[in-house]
């Protein structure tokens, strides 16, 4: 009988102790299913954000890529109003045809001092001469390597002339890049000179060139009266002073 209680309380004990350990397991399943289940769902979550920065990525680099773009058209457009600015301001040198023409005094002498001023090239010759070939079409200018800019002037000193204060010597030549020959000898001043050179000996040749060198203007430009074409004068309605006062 006594046999039969121990191994009746063995049992009990051994049934007790496997319930408690499937119990223990069961338990430990289900955690590790719990976590398991927990970290899929965080997994999924993580990969959702990481497909959405993705998407915003791309969004990101097809802006970039667009404002670039812009930013290169627009440097490009600016570039290229630079570039026409410093064409029409001198500020670069050019090359391309045109007409090359040379004026010098007469070789004759004489005693008479008005003949001797007739006989000579002056400042306005130079000016009207160059005022010719602008209207023959020329897009440069050049006496004796000064460059001619809206604001250069043509001027005597005593028997010197000087173009952009600077002071030229005899022969005088003028490269005008864009001017056409005929354009340039049907003008009345063309016409003129060809007259003073048959009759008075005046140096004065006109041949085309098919490749003339401009150079750039070296001076400094100083606008004093000149504003852009959508600014209203000073004083007029809406005006601005230096300051950026209204005025």
């Amino acid at each position: 009988m006594r046999i039969r209680a121990s191994l009746a309380a063995v049992l009990a004990v051994v049934g007790f102790l496997t319930l408690v350990a499937a119990r223990g397991m069961e338990d430990a399943r289900r955690g590790t299913e719990s976590r398991r289940a927990g970290l899929v769902r965080l997994i999924r979550d993580r990969q959702g954000e990481v497909d959405e920065l993705g998407q915003t990525l791309v969004a990101l680099r097809s802006e970039v890529l667009s404002a670039r773009r812009r930013l290169s058209d627009r440097a490009a457009t600016d570039a290229r109003r630079v570039r026409s600015v410093q064409l029409q301001a001198g500020t670069v040198p050019m090359t391309g045809p045109g007409l090359k023409v040379v004026l010098s005094g007469s070789d004759r002498e004489t005693d008479d001092p008005a003949d001797r001023t007739a006989l000579a090239i002056h400042d306005v010759d130079l000016q009207l001469v160059v005022n010719a070939l602008w209207a023959a079409g020329a897009e440069a200018v050049a006496v004796n390597g000064q460059r001619l800019v809206a604001t250069s002037p043509i001027r005597a000193a005593g028997e010197t002339i000087t173009v952009n204060f600077r002071p030229l010597a005899p022969p005088y030549e003028i490269a005008a890049i864009g001017a056409a020959k005929l354009a340039f000898e049907d003008t009345e001043v063309g016409k003129r000179y060809r007259r003073f050179a048959s009759d008075l000996g005046l140096g004065f040749s006109v041949k085309p060139r098919r490749n003339l060198s401009v150079p750039a203007f070296l001076g400094t430009l100083q606008l004093s009266a000149a504003r852009a074409g959508n600014e209203p004068a000073p004083g007029a309605p809406g005006a601005t002073d230096p300051a950026g006062n209204g005025g």
